[in-house]
């Protein structure tokens, strides 16, 4: 809201620092007019319970400050909810853009409610790398174990790296794994041109196992490839006993004289 207001310029009337010109002048139509207008905006943002309980305030600087008293906290108790949340934030089931995000949007409010005062001395830069390393370590802890290595590399690094860096290494790493083709794909993959080589396998020995010979009329071969009518070949091993296979030879050459 206090952005919306900067952005309108229009938090002078919120601050009470835009008072209400007397009923004579010619501009209380116009201060009349911003007052409401502010008010609304606050209105629609608030339940109807507490809208309603400041519906009757006469200006909007005294609607926020009964706002800020009502619900204000001190410094001390946000910055104790803030570094809780730094300290339970996960990434889960987040990527890093998501998880940088939200702990990014912790740094930044921690950095408005600390209100470091300025300094100009040589010891500044000091302060900030030793601030930019916190939040490097705050990042890279909270990580998944996808990322040990990459986490690892980035540790080892001397001088350590600031967090933009370390967080374009992890998107680099996070877009290297979705490019790659999972193991288990490949294994299904296999898996499935096995499949479908096995049955195939198997039909042509059925088929090969049904062809009948019309010489021998034994199976697996045709007649045009049977050694009885064709010839053995030399190197070929007979299973039968030499002298059994050589008058098998001879009776068959007897009967194709």
């Amino acid at each position: 809201m206090t952005i919306a207001l900067s952005a309108k310029n229009k938090q002078g009337f919120v601050q009470g620092k835009i008072k209400k010109p007397d009923d004579s002048s010619n501009r209380v139509n116009h201060w009349q007019r911003c007052n409401d207008m502010i008010t609304s905006w606050i209105l629609n943002t608030l339940s109807k319970e507490i809208g309603d309980s400041v519906l009757y305030a006469e200006n909007i600087a005294e609607l926020w400050n009964e706002l800020e008293d009502r619900f204000g906290q001190s410094n001390g108790a946000r910055l104790f909810q803030l570094q809780k949340e730094i300290c339970s934030i996960t990434q889960g089931n987040s990527d890093v853009a998501t998880y940088y995000t939200r702990l990014k949007k912790i740094w930044d409010e921690l950095a408005l409610v600390s209100n470091l005062p300025k300094c100009s001395c040589g010891a500044v830069q000091e302060l900030t790398k030793y601030e930019q390393n916190q939040k490097l370590i705050q990042f890279l802890m909270s990580l998944n174990s996808d990322y040990n290595v990459t986490r690892g590399n980035i540790l080892l690094m001397r001088p350590l790296p600031s967090v933009p860096i370390a967080y374009g290494l992890l998107i680099q790493e996070e877009k290297q794994r979705e490019i790659q083709v999972p193991s288990h794909f490949m294994t299904e993959h296999t898996s499935l041109n096995a499949a479908n080589v096995h049955p195939l396998s198997k039909e042509r020995f059925e088929e090969k196992k049904t062809i009948i010979c019309d010489y021998c009329k034994k199976k697996g071969h045709s007649a045009a490839k049977c050694y009885k009518l064709v010839g053995f070949p030399k190197d070929f091993k007979f299973a039968k006993p030499r002298k059994i296979a050589a008058n098998a030879v001879n009776e068959e050459g007897s009967e194709v004289t």
